[in-house]
């Protein structure tokens, strides 16, 4: 299927936007399930349509307020304040009557009454489906309008095209074509902070918990959930079981329960049958359990907890990048009346438009070849990522059948740098699928220094159980690189390693370098090496997002929210908030983004005196006034060597005179910290086992035996070490291409309105 990649943000994007040449009204509405997220995509479409001198309209409560004319016009503080709350701020409903022709030509006559012929859709399938429909019939029912007298010929020539731009906003993430849609993540994100709590009440007690998803017909909700939580179990609709289902089940609890695990875990959607059509509800899992294994089972149906919340770090970044280009895309010139409606959707880190029929059509048949029992191809059809998460969940949830009696490779697993999330996850991975293929795998104790000391700890399948959920690092972490190279050589030696996983940040990857550019000088390291990236700063080469980095944001995420609440009931307040991150101003511009803050200091936007005067005269009008608005500013901790963050409160302080209180916040070390999120987890498990496949298959790697193994695009890849030294500046320890400076533009763009603080 065809899809147009969208040129992504075009740097600089002034507050001064000129206005089209055409003053057009657009509408958004949100219809049937809500999902986190939505409200930022809503405050992109009305602040980007009102930059581009455009009318926006709210219309309330989706399809029916479309029929009934509940139309709205936005303004820029309506949407203030807004990203941090779940659900849909303009009301979401299922409308039966949209379903009709009637209510569909009721809904018309509607948008003529307020010249809105330019409409964005935020939902699932159905919601796009009504929205495909009404494009379809567009002409058919203006001409019906015009011959019954309920419009003029003047305006069924103003109002002759529709122009739809659809973008997903669901849970449960069934639309082919896009892979995330708005609210998947924060639903993810409620799954493992329930099972969470729940798996140390059911370990205290060895019990067995069986826990329904949501998802409808689809299984990325509870095969992503049972990876990110090490399930012992799933059920999901692309992948049913045989009949015999009971019996497998039951074998691989009490296999677990032989290793010494104490909580059983099986995930369930809420919508699965086993190969024959028998449908199979988690009261019938529960009873089989009872029944065999005489287990102490509970059941937990998560149900509409998985909605509610405040939305993730990536539901609310995605819901602001899908949000201002759903406006820029329903502006461009290239869509004229014969064009058909689009749907934006990720692939990677880019946002593509896609034909909206092919799209529902795509995501029909994956219904269609699940009912016929073509189940490989409805996994097929949600994607590679899809596919890759099943194999990896097989691999890492069957238990060993038998000893490592016989051992092919001996691997060594160190981690280099600063704790974060995801390093224990892809740790477990990685020594669990080394398991399958019995290769037997050493964990370092305290980083290069342990090494040298020799502090060496079998790891075995039972070894890393529980290690997914953990933050930091099990192992024990130094930020350091590796010295006394004859030491960590002779150490090499002793145990024979046949192959080096690492995994850190920036010091991970420079050790890497170490190591091979010693090679003529140290045999023992003539061996397969792959750095595992992980750092909340997302500054290591080689990759697009580290592991780590996504857990950090949504704890910022939290933090300014709580900081921002507290200053509600305070006149006057401007806040300052330092995150972590060094030079890489990664951290501070999403954090930025995610949380509408209204600036972001990062080292690569060069700022000085001046500039940061100029941003507290902002402060100072926008608090100024009476809505009680309140000014973040948030800077990374190496912004400037000129300007600290108490440089910034200075200027602050000398420019709004006593008349604004300045509060400096430096969130610290709390951001390396908290349980990791479903992201870092399982984006470590996939990490891990790869970091394995290329060391026991060194040439899965290419040419290089020494790679990064990292997420690129939609894929994750070797990048060779030696390729990346041109790429990096190693003293201010930042890749040289950041994909995510192209994002910075939009945090003043949509904060903004002709140069002064709504």
């Amino acid at each position: 299927m065809s899809s147009e990649k969208i040129v992504a943000y075009t740097p600089p994007i002034s507050p001064l936007t000129k206005p089209e040449p055409e003053r057009y009204s657009i509408g958004v509405l949100t219809s049937g399930g809500d999902a986190p997220g939505m409200n930022c995509a809503i405050r992109s479409v009305v602040r980007e349509s009102m930059a581009r001198g455009c009318t926006c309209y709210f219309i309330k409560e989706g399809y029916f307020g479309l029929v009934t004319g509940l139309f709205e016009e936005a303004t820029w503080s309506s949407v203030s304040n807004i990203t941090n709350q779940g659900g849909s701020m303009i009301g979401s409903a299922r409308c039966e009557e949209f379903k009709t022709k009637e209510g569909r030509k009721k809904a018309t006559l509607n948008l003529f009454k307020h010249g809105v012929f330019h409409l964005i859709a935020i939902g699932g399938d159905g919601t796009l489906t009504g929205a495909n429909i009404l494009k379809e019939e567009w002409g058919t029912i203006v001409a019906e309008l015009l011959a019954s007298g309920a419009i003029t010929a003047v305006q069924a020539d103003a109002g002759k095209d529709l122009r739809i731009v659809g973008l997903v906003g669901s849970i449960d993430n069934d639309m082919i074509e896009t892979d995330k849609s708005i609210g998947s993540d924060s639903a993810l994100t409620r799954i493992v902070e329930a099972v969470d709590s729940i798996a140390a009440t059911a370990s205290s007690h060895q019990r067995t918990f069986v826990i329904e998803v949501m998802g409808r017909n689809c299984g990325y909700l509870a095969l992503t959930s049972a990876m990110a939580l090490e399930a012992d179990y799933v059920f999901y609709p692309e992948n049913p079981p045989n009949p015999d289902w009971p019996d497998v089940l039951c074998g691989r609890l009490e296999a677990m329960r032989k290793i010494g695990k104490r909580l059983n875990l099986v995930i369930i959607c809420e919508n699965c049958h086993d190969t024959t059509g028998n449908r199979i509800e988690a009261e019938a899992v529960k009873t089989q359990i009872e029944l065999r294994l005489k287990y102490e089972v509970r059941t937990a149906h998560l149900g509409h907890l998985q909605r509610g919340g405040t939305p993730s770090f990536l539901d609310r970044l995605l819901g602001l990048r899908m949000g201002f280009e759903a406006v820029r895309e329903i502006l461009r010139s290239d869509i004229d009346s014969k064009a058909d409606a689009k749907v934006l959707c990720l692939k990677g880190h880019a946002i593509v438009k896609c034909n909206m029929t092919s799209a529902l059509n795509r995501t029909k048949r994956v219904a269609e070849v699940t009912r016929t029992g073509d189940y490989d191809i409805a996994a097929e059809l949600r994607g590679r990522g899809f596919v890759c998460k099943q194999t990896f969940m097989k691999l890492i949830s069957t238990p060993p059948v038998e000893d490592l009696s016989s051992t092919l490779k001996r691997l060594l697993i160190i981690h280099i740098g600063s704790p974060c999330a995801g390093m224990n996850s892809a740790t477990m991975a990685f020594v669990r699928i080394a398991y399958y293929s019995h290769v037997s795998v050493y964990g370092v104790q305290g980083g290069w220094n342990g090494l040298k000391k020799k502090r060496f700890i079998d790891l075995t399948w039972a070894s890393v159980t529980g290690w997914a959920s953990q933050g930091g690092s099990a192992l024990g972490v130094r930020k350091q690189l590796p010295t006394d190279l004859d030491e960590i050589a002779a150490a090499i030696d002793e145990k024979q390693v046949d192959g080096i996983c690492i995994v850190g940040g920036f010091e991970a990857y420079m050790s890497a370098k170490i190591l091979t550019e010693n090679r003529t000088s140290f045999q023992a390291f003539n061996i397969p090496i792959v750095v595992v990236p992980a750092s909340i700063s997302n500054n290591v080469p080689g990759t697009c997002v580290a592991l780590g980095s996504d857990t950090a944001l949504n704890e910022i995420c939290r933090q300014v929210d709580n900081i921002r609440q507290a200053a509600v009931g305070s006149h006057n307040k401007t806040m300052i908030i330092e995150t972590m991150g060094g030079r890489c101003g990664y951290l501070t511009t999403l954090s930025a983004l995610a949380t509408g803050a209204d600036g972001a200091l990062i080292y690569q936007k060069p700022h000085d005196e001046s500039e940061i005067r100029r941003l507290a005269q902002i402060a100072k009008q926008k608090t100024s006034t009476k809505s009680g608005e309140k000014y973040i500013m948030m800077r990374s901790e190496g912004a400037s060597d000129i300007y600290t963050s108490a440089d910034v409160k200075r200027l602050f302080d000398e420019e709004l005179k006593a008349t604004v209180a300045c509060r400096l916040n430096i969130l610290g070390y709390s951001q390396q910290g908290g349980s990791p999120s479903c992201f870092d987890r399982q984006m470590g498990a996939r990490l891990g086992i790869r970091a394995f496949e290329g060391l026991f298959w060194p040439q899965k790697m290419g040419k290089r035996d020494c790679c990064v193994v990292g997420l690129r695009g939609r894929t994750i890849k070797f990048v060779p070490v030696s390729g990346l030294t041109e790429k990096v500046c190693t003293r201010h320890r930042v890749p040289l291409m950041l994909w995510w400076l192209d994002l910075h533009p939009l945090v003043e763009h949509l904060t903004y309105q002709n140069n002064e603080k709504a």
